[in-house]
């Protein structure tokens, strides 16, 4: 027998089914409880996986190197730059009880040649411009004094009452959503790099910090053995043989590429966020951005203070520690000043 109740409207009776809609029974509320509790279990069965690979942290040793501002990269990246041309103009005296080689002993002679004072200025400007790979560079220094000013009326101001107003443990809070909220982002990446190891420590990052981390604001995966790191698109393209191409500077966004531009588009098209926050106005939509660009300049404003203060041409000196910072990036920390090797000169 079916089961119906009767529902007056007027002089109108309605059957209804007893029970309702599925639909409305399981409302959504009930449907998030249920995906929050099988994430939970999910995030169960992770911390074991992590409570396993604990003792065998040595895989990871890549990731476990300290983190260094980008001031720190470039002084550090200065200094070997100036030990090897030290080590190129000051040739080792070679011992009376081991005579070198004709060999070695030309070679030796072609480098003190090409190091010597036939070599002008203006030759020396002219490799340094092409090293630069900056043929923009009156367009790009007319941007970067754009940026300037606004740094000097909005950033840095902004960045400092938040520093001021914000404690540092919500500071790094913030950090760290904005992070985790890019992960997905660096998953796939990880992925299209063809790096499994790393694609693994980032999801098994993503999901502690979500659930544990209480979305984020606390790095409770690190705390667990898993520390950070970045990947982006324009990353990607170079590992795939991509070349960056010159040197551009963006308003606001700064530094730049146009390998890394594409990087960035596609990267904020892959973006959770993105997606999240497609009804939403324009503003709102930038809020992340926004947020991004405070927390990271906060973050960064010790380094630039530094950085303006030391250099005798700022602009130029953005421009090395942008190039060598991508370029440790890309190469995921694993990267080092190699002295040009010696020509090769046959014996007569």
């Amino acid at each position: 027998m079916k089961h119906f109740c009767l529902q007056t409207f007027g002089n109108k009776a309605i059957k209804q089914p007893k029970y309702g809609n599925l639909d409305r029974v399981f409302s959504r509320t009930s449907k998030f409880a249920a995906i929050a509790l099988a994430t939970v279990i999910l995030t169960a069965s992770t911390m074991t996986i992590v409570a396993d690979s604990a003792n065998a942290r040595d895989i990871n040793d890549e990731f476990l190197k300290p983190k260094t501002s980008l001031f720190s990269v470039y002084q550090s990246w200065k200094h070997k730059s100036d030990a090897a041309h030290k080590s190129e103009t000051d040739p080792k005296v070679t011992p009376v009880s081991a005579p070198a080689s004709s060999k070695t002993s030309k070679a030796v002679k072609v480098r003190q040649k090409s190091l010597s004072a036939d070599i002008t200025d203006e030759e020396i400007l002219e490799q340094n411009k092409k090293d630069a790979n900056d043929p923009l560079e009156p367009l790009n220094r007319l941007v970067f004094g754009f940026n300037e000013v606004l740094d000097f009326i909005i950033f840095t101001p902004v960045s400092k009452t938040y520093r001021t107003i914000v404690p540092t443990p919500v500071r790094h809070g913030v950090s760290n959503v904005i992070a985790n909220a890019k992960m997905p982002v660096t998953l796939a990446n990880d992925i299209l790099q063809g790096e499994p190891e790393r694609a693994k420590t980032t999801f098994i990052r993503f999901l502690i910090n979500t659930t544990a981390g209480f979305g984020g604001f606390v790095d409770a995966a690190e705390a667990g053995g898993l520390p950070k790191h970045t990947e982006d698109f324009g990353q990607t393209l170079a590992v795939w043989g991509v070349g960056s191409g010159p040197y551009v500077v963006l308003p606001i966004l700064g530094p730049s590429s146009p390998r890394h531009i594409v990087g960035r588009i596609a990267d904020t098209a892959a973006t959770p966020t993105t997606w999240i926050m497609g009804d939403l106005s324009l503003f709102e939509q930038s809020t992340p951005t926004i947020a991004e660009l405070v927390s990271t300049h906060e973050s960064l404003l010790d380094d630039i203070t530094n950085l303006r203060e030391t250099s005798p041409d700022f602009y130029a000196s953005v421009r090395d520690v942008y190039r060598q910072s991508r370029k440790s990036q890309i190469a995921n920390g694993n990267v080092s000043i190699d002295d040009e090797p010696l020509p090769e000169i046959p014996d007569e």
